[in-house]
């Protein structure tokens, strides 16, 4: 007895994990994809999967295909109920190699309107056009702190999330580490504060010049 009732309650939390759909209303995803020349990308893959919320919340796969002569796509699939989280992968090849890079943008339901996201034209990069910099923060004093680190050049932007968090005031996490196109100058910006008497805000503006390696820049403060 205890055996079946266990089955039965397994039974139904998997079921009511499962993603419902609407099945009368659709939703569209449209792009574009091109090359940093402009020029359009024919078959390219995109996956869209919906996911739920949580460690183990449910995921399906819902919509595929790949772009056509002119690297527009259009995709319709049917619409969950709820606010569901999408992720649109463009030109994902598990275990295999491509010319180009990938890319993954993060959407909620807020980003359709009238059931429509409509991504426009999405660069995609050739990897061989790809490196990497790389921050390394080298603080030798506890009474400074370091803050809005960004910079300006071409990035990848493989990973989008188009409602992205808004900063926390209360903490800062830094990101350093950047995938940038190959022979161009980054301009680095960034701001010291120094509480050694009272809080003094400095900013700095550096120019990182970046060939074809991968480039490693230390600030110190």
């Amino acid at each position: 007895m205890k055996q079946i009732l266990l089955f039965f309650c397994l039974f139904f939390f998997l079921t009511s994990c499962e993603i419902q759909y609407d099945g009368e209303t659709k939703i569209v995803v449209t792009g574009k994809i091109v090359d940093e020349n402009g020029i359009p990308i024919p078959e390219k893959k995109i996956d869209i999967t919906i996911y739920g919320d949580g460690t183990y919340a449910p995921s399906d796969l819902v919509s595929y295909g790949n772009t056509d002569q002119n690297g527009s796509f259009t995709l319709i699939f049917p619409a969950p109920k709820g606010d569901y989280n999408f992720s649109i992968a463009i030109n994902n090849l598990i275990n295999e190699s491509s010319e180009f890079q990938s890319k993954e943008f993060f959407a909620k339901r807020n980003n359709f309107e009238n059931y429509k996201l409509d991504l426009n034209k999405i660069t995609l990069y050739k990897t061989k056009s790809i490196t990497y910099l790389k921050l390394i923060l080298n603080n030798t004093s506890k009474n400074k702190q370091i803050k809005d680190i960004q910079i300006e050049g071409k990035q990848t932007d493989s990973y989008i999330d188009l409602n992205p968090e808004p900063n926390n005031p209360n903490y800062y996490y830094p990101n350093t580490n950047f995938t940038v196109i190959k022979n161009q100058n980054i301009i680095l910006k960034y701001t010291i504060i120094d509480y050694s008497n009272s809080a003094v805000t400095t900013p700095y503006s550096i120019t990182i010049p970046v060939n074809n390696d991968a480039v490693t820049y230390t600030i110190t403060y």
